[in-house]
């Protein structure tokens, strides 16, 4: 019965042989194969089955149990009940007592296969000798188990002699049997995945445009694989089994042998650039060369992956030549600068016309920063912002019109366009494009100054002159300050232009704008209307319409003085003259038209006043300032005929007593009688006459008191003496009265120079200094108006003074305005705390007399005390006092 159930076993191991060759003929259709393996295993069975060990008529014992299991176990459902039903089938056909125990049994061990492989799918079971062991054992077990359902004598008989061998056979014939089926499953599936592998590979190296050779220690070439041979110098089918000195050059051979050998040695990977020629011409490559990492044909080998590099080769070529072409197209193009910088600013290109438009040479400019070398400082921070957003977004700074600098500080008007350049591999940089456009913009400014100046003289033309008259307008309305026009033209030009030409008579008129610069103020406007005709504008004159007109007269008089003196044009001498009109601005006007008729209109008055001379628009202003002018003239006849004389006006101590007088000028005119000094006083300080008027009332004041000197009943009367600021602030003031003193014999210490508060808003220390260097020769100060300047009480202790006068704005309203009252108390209060005397001018009532004496004033001048006297009643009232 053993050797029955070896036959047995002898059936599983052919079962297995025709199983793992049934998998690889059909593994392209797997289900098909299913099917035939479900006939072997079935097969294989009934094979089993008419050879079986018969334990008596109708009760057989074959190994269909472990065929079964393992068809459930590793052929699957279908292969599993393909097998047991030509299993069953075979059962039934052989008939006998235990056929219904045989169906059984089938039944059994597919069923417990088919739960050992869902039990491995889970991952619960495996296929290991033990566990086909236990499987094998209670498989058997359970179909012992199952023949005890035979007839008694069978069961008897089975217990008795065949149970044991039945496990002790089969079971380790499941073990043999599930390895067999396991070692045949995982070889399949190894095949699988190898043949898996192998068609990525052959995909993969088919995919690739490079050729994949393996070359082992020798040279020889083991593997020639390439999508196709026209990167191979030879067929791949000739080059395998081929070393590398049978195909290339000796050379060439030398340097791929020297490659093999240094990346066996490192075992690293090698890369190299190389020339080759192959089946499609001459190409260029890239290699790379790895270990294998295993022998072939007992060599060591590498792996060698080729890449055609040619066409990358010919553009990079084409490239650099681009670049080269580019970068001396650049280099050398005129007119249009082209500068590279880096993000931190960092000069990295510098073209030949960057050089000539920004004057640094390319070795200077390279590596320096684009802020220190063209960009202005007020541009700095601009710039730098701009460029650290275009490096941060990419967004290119627009493009624009610039004024930089070059390299010796002048200013260059460009424009500017601006690129963001990114190579791969390389740091980003931005390119500026520039035109130098000074050109244009000098053409532009000199376009626009042409639109507002004339062209010969370089002052503003009509339309400029509009508009400057439209803005005065406006802002004489706004702040009341007085403008004047003056229409200004040439006498008798026509003729030069006739008998001499344009030419110089373009002469004349340079020279003629010249001069009326030269006699206006800044703030003033000189405009040429065309031909000899010019308009000048003074702005900021008087509020009060007389003093305005007096100030533009005297403009206008100078004006006429320098274009009567001589011009030198074209090597002769020539002498003009012209004719002014002018015309006062003192509130808003219609139009600057009906402005300039009014000036026209007065300028030909003044021709036909005889030329030469200046007319106003309005009659009344012309009259009031012809007799202006007509009092200067006389002004200076009064000073040469002696028409001037001085009156003494007293003053008082606190009793009443002359203790001293103002010397007061008058002007005893021989027609006009006396003139007011409100009227000539101001005439002689504008037109300067007040500084000869000034040196004759010191020097006939001075001889005077030198005079008085000489008699006791004068000779303790101090005299006080104006002087106006002009002629206080003169270079020789002190020189001048010093030696009047000497002359004259007058004793300085009788002698007071009154001076005003105005004197102060000029040269505080120059003053200071005048006064210190009289004060040391004996003569004494008094300030004039008290109150009614604008000095400050710092300047007032540093001044050297003697006394203080009370203006008489103050004295005349003390009885009537508590303000006065006050202002005067602290007026000899502060006189009194300074060491200061206090005279009080303006006294004509008693009342104002007992209120200034109540007070502490000590000193007085008035009408109460007497009017200005002439020598002789001065000196009359002196004797009466006496």
């Amino acid at each position: 019965m053993f050797i029955e159930l070896v036959k047995g076993v002898a059936l599983l191991l052919a079962l297995c042989f025709l199983h793992g060759f049934n998998i690889r003929v059909w593994r392209q259709h797997p289900w098909v194969g299913q099917v035939f393996s479900g006939l072997i295993f079935g097969g294989i069975c009934v094979v089993g089955m008419l050879t079986p060990v018969v334990l008596m008529p109708g009760v057989i014992f074959d190994a269909r149990s472990v065929v079964l299991s393992m068809a459930g176990l590793f052929g699957g459902p279908l292969v599993a009940g393909i097998a047991a039903l030509m299993a069953a089938t075979g059962r039934l056909w052989l008939g006998g007592a235990g056929a219904e125990v045989g169906l059984m049994v089938i039944g059994l061990c597919t069923a417990l296969g088919l739960v050992y492989r869902e039990g491995r799918a889970r991952g619960r079971l495996g296929v290991e000798p033990v566990t086909l062991a236990v499987f094998g054992l209670l498989l058997h077990t359970a179909v012992i188990a199952l023949f005890q359902l035979l007839p008694s004598e069978a069961v008897q008989r089975i217990n008795q002699t065949l149970a044991l061998p039945y496990l002790l056979t089969f079971t380790p014939a499941t073990v043999v049997l599930g390895l067999l089926l396991h070692d045949v499953e995982q070889r399949m599936a190894t095949e699988r995945a190898l043949t898996g592998t192998a068609a990525r590979l052959h995909a993969i190296t088919q995919a690739i445009p490079d050729v994949l050779l393996v070359l082992d220690a020798q040279g020889r070439y083991v593997e020639v694989l390439s999508p196709n041979d026209s990167a191979l110098v030879a067929s791949a089918p000739v080059l395998v089994g081929q070393r590398l000195h049978d195909v290339l050059p000796a050379e060439q051979a030398e340097r791929f042998m020297a490659l093999i050998r240094d990346t066996l040695q490192s075992g690293q990977t090698h890369s190299v650039e190389y020339e080759m020629q192959t089946l499609s011409g001459l190409r260029q490559f890239e290699g790379r060369t790895q270990p294998l990492g295993v022998q072939v044909g007992g060599q060591a080998a590498v792996v060698f992956l080729a890449r055609d590099i040619t066409k990358r080769k010919q553009a990079e070529s084409a490239l650099r030549e681009s670049e080269l072409r580019f970068r001396s197209l650049l280099r050398n193009i005129p007119s249009i600068s082209v500068q590279g910088y880096l993000q931190d600013g960092t000069t990295s290109y510098w073209n030949q016309a960057s050089e000539q438009l920004y004057g640094y040479t390319a070795e200077e400019a390279i590596g320096a920063n684009l802020l220190d070398l063209i960009i202005p400082p007020p541009m700095r921070n601009d710039v730098r912002a701009h460029m650290q957003h275009m490096f941060a977004t990419g967004e290119v700074i627009p493009a624009g019109e610039l004024q930089l600098q070059r390299k010796d500080g002048t200013p260059v008007h460009v424009f500017s366009s601006h690129a963001y350049i990114q190579v791969p591999g390389h740091p980003p940089e931005m390119f500026c494009i520039d035109i130098d456009i000074s050109g244009r913009k000098a053409a532009e400014d000199e376009a626009r100054y042409l639109a507002f100046y004339d062209a010969l003289t370089q002052l503003p033309n009509r339309r400029l002159l509009v508009d400057r008259l439209q803005q005065v307008l406006v802002n004489g309305a706004r702040s009341g300050l007085t403008t004047a026009v003056l229409f200004v033209d040439l006498d008798n030009f026509k003729t030069l232009n006739d008998t001499r030409g344009h030419e110089v008579g373009d002469l004349l008129l340079k020279d003629v704008a010249q001069r009326l610069r030269s006699c206006v103020r800044e703030q003033d406007t000189v405009a040429r209307l065309g031909g000899d005709e010019f308009v000048v504008v003074l702005q900021n004159l008087s509020s009060d319409a007389p003093e305005a007109a007096a100030q533009a007269r005297a403009l206008g008089e100078l004006i006429l003085a320098q274009l009567r003196q001589p011009y030198e044009l074209a090597g002769h001498e020539h002498h003009f003259t012209a004719s002014i009109g002018v015309t006062l601005l003192n509130h808003q006007r219609d139009s600057v038209d009906e402005v300039l008729k009014q000036a026209d209109m007065a300028m030909y008055r003044a021709k036909d006043a005889g030329r030469n001379t200046l007319r106003f628009f309005d009659p009344d202003m012309q009259q009031a300032v012809n007799r202006r002018a007509l009092l200067e003239t006389e002004l200076h006849n009064g000073l040469r005929r002696a028409q001037f004389l001085l009156l003494y006006q007293p003053q008082v101590d606190s009793q009443g007593r002359v203790t001293g007088a103002e010397a007061l000028v008058r002007w005893q005119h021989p027609v006009q009688g006396m003139v007011p000094p409100s009227e000539f006083i101001p005439l002689a300080e504008e037109s300067g006459l007040i500084l000869p008027l000034g040196q004759w009332v010191m020097e006939t004041a001075l001889r005077q008191q030198a005079r008085w000197q000489q008699d006791p009943l004068f000779a303790h009367l101090s005299l006080a003496i104006n002087v106006s600021a002009r002629q206080f602030l003169q270079d020789d003031f002190v020189a001048q009265v010093l030696a009047l003193v000497r002359q004259t014999g007058a004793n300085p210490a009788q002698i007071k120079l009154e001076l005003t508060e105005s004197l102060l808003l000029d040269n505080v220390d120059s003053v200071i200094s005048t006064m210190r260097a009289l004060k040391a020769h004996g003569l004494g100060f008094s300030l004039d108006d008290f109150g009614t300047g604008y000095s400050s009480l710092s300047y007032l202790k540093r001044l050297p003074l003697d006394q203080i006068k009370i203006d008489q704005g103050f004295v005349r309203d003390v009885l009537l305005d508590a303000s006065d009252a006050a202002i005067a108390r602290s007026i000899i209060a502060l006189a009194g705390s300074l060491g200061l005397s206090v005279i009080a001018e303006g006294v004509e009532t008693t009342a104002h007399h007992q209120f200034l004496l109540a007070h502490g004033c000590q000193a007085f001048q008035g009408y109460l005390f007497g009017r200005p006297l002439t020598l002789e009643d001065f000196e009359s009232r002196v004797r009466q006092g006496e």
